[in-house]
């Protein structure tokens, strides 16, 4: 038996180790929710009166500002120190975040030439692509691009009782893929619209893997992202414990591209396996088994790639036309960089003959971009806007 002192010093600890993990339990659950809110303000400026761009460039701002102020706070908190270094310089680039929904909660006219918005912002820290509301939101603020999908199917087995061998085309990959995207809230152009201007030559070319007749194609249609590959189903014979079973195995390869650069998104591929007696039927189920696991994977990256381009800057190409000298382009290149807020570098890709192509990190949208730099001068040329897409501005330097 212990002494009485013993006793009570005994369920004074004890009480003490259930209080403390009752409250380390509690902050876990805190955390494992990984959302907080955050007020944050935004500045827009005021070109040629335009009151709603500027009011939608405040907002896009605020919401940086309240993705960057709560990654800092994470990061603040949960700085990795070993030997008193910090072991991990980086971290801030590799933390993922995203606006789940907003409100604005004051704005005003802060003079002639700014407008301010301040939005108080749910903030996550976890993956988007199971928050509906998060894609919603994040989807609005791409100007809600439109998908396309063209996957070249075969399902190839043998033909039970016969020594003959079948090849059928099916479209089991695009349905699945659609059905799979269109649930979480992405929007698709209308399929007879595709067939009716996809002609034999184009298809091959787009499924041979021709990035730039994909891209082309999908522009003429009105889709700002294609989504294309390949989906093949065989069948094999496996024995298992003795006996043997048909089984069909597809493969399943896609990637999704830019309409209007032609840059690649984001690229998966996957397998799928279901054991049948009738190939068609177990091929057609392996092919859709692969195309769910592909249109997640696939999902998750275009939307982290659409998160960092609204978060911290998307990629812009510029093709300007009448950049006559090296001079000419050299001045064009300071003047983005000094002369238009917000452009965070400027990369050139070409220059032949009068015309230029140029890739800026900016943190705003094609259009907004190009509103805000047509009819601006630069070394006595005036910058006219002639063009625009998701992704891309054509411009035109006018002496």
């Amino acid at each position: 038996m212990w002494p009485a002192k013993n006793k009570s010093l005994f369920f004074i600890v004890l009480l003490c180790t259930v209080i403390f993990s009752v409250q380390t339990f509690a902050q876990i659950n805190d955390t494992s929710q990984d959302e907080k809110s955050v007020v944050a303000t935004g500045i827009g400026s005021i070109v040629e009166n335009n009151i709603p761009l500027a009011r939608d460039n405040a907002i896009n701002e605020a919401l940086r500002r309240s993705i960057e102020q709560t990654l800092g706070m994470l990061i603040e908190s949960e700085t990795l120190v070993k030997n008193f270094q910090v072991i991990d310089d980086n971290i801030m680039s590799k933390t993922k975040g995203y606006v789940k929904n907003y409100e604005v909660i004051r704005e005003r006219k802060r003079d002639e030439y700014t407008y301010e918005v301040t939005v108080r912002a749910t903030v996550k820290t976890a993956d988007i692509e199971s928050d509906l509301e998060a894609i919603a939101t994040l989807l609005r603020r791409k100007n809600t691009p439109r998908m396309m999908v063209i996957i070249d199917e075969q399902n190839i087995g043998e033909v039970p009782g016969t020594y003959s061998y079948f090849n059928t085309d099916m479209n089991t990959a695009e349905n699945t893929i659609m059905n799979d995207f269109m649930s979480k809230g992405f929007t698709f152009v209308d399929k007879t619209t595709v067939e009716r201007n996809l002609d034999r030559q184009k298809a091959a070319a787009i499924l041979q893997g021709n990035v730039a007749e994909a891209a082309s194609f999908a522009r003429a249609v009105g889709a700002e992202v294609i989504i294309t590959g390949k989906a093949v189903a065989k069948a094999t014979v496996v024995e298992a414990f003795g006996a043997k079973q048909r089984s069909q195995q597809a493969t399943v390869s896609l990637k999704a591209i830019r309409s209007d650069t032609g840059h690649i998104l984001g690229s998966s591929v996957a397998n799928g396996a279901y054991p049948h007696i009738d190939d068609v039927v177990g091929g057609t189920k392996a092919i859709e088994k692969a195309s769910h696991i592909v249109a997640k994977d696939l999902m998750k990256k275009i939307l982290d790639q659409w998160q960092k381009d609204v978060s911290s800057g998307s990629i812009i190409v510029l093709n300007v036309r009448n950049v006559q000298t090296l001079s000419d382009l050299n001045r064009f290149k300071r003047y983005l960089q000094s002369g238009i807020r917000g452009v965070k570098s400027v990369n050139q890709r070409d220059w032949y003959n009068g015309f230029a192509v140029l890739e800026i990190v900016v943190p705003q949208t094609a259009d907004k971009f190009a509103e805000t730099i047509d009819g601006k001068i630069v070394s006595g040329a005036t910058i006219k806007v002639t063009g625009i897409t998701q992704n891309a501005v054509s411009l035109r330097l006018i002496k």
